[in-house]
């Protein structure tokens, strides 16, 4: 059980990461590219949204990024609860 609990925790803290990264790096492509406005998300759930308004553009991360952070903590979770069963 104490295993499952820390690959969620850092299963949980690296997607976030990479998802938050990820967002930034997109975030200074549509900027310098001259993109317009957009929104990744599913539904209601928003991950990131790009705003271009006039001469001014926003960044914006969603709830949908603690939600993707906490799915990929427990795929983490699944495969090193998998992973021991084989080993042991």
């Amino acid at each position: 059980m104490r295993a499952a609990v820390i690959a969620f925790a850092l299963g949980a803290c690296a997607f976030g990461i990479a998802l938050f990264a990820a967002g930034l790096a997109l975030g200074v492509v549509a900027q310098s590219g001259g993109w317009p406005s957009f929104r990744i998300g599913f539904g209601s759930l928003t991950l990131f949204e790009f705003t271009r308004a006039g001469g001014t553009t926003s960044t914006t991360f969603g709830s949908g990024m603690t939600v993707a952070a906490i799915l990929g903590g427990a795929l983490n979770a699944g495969a090193a609860a998998c992973l021991s069963r084989r080993a042991g």
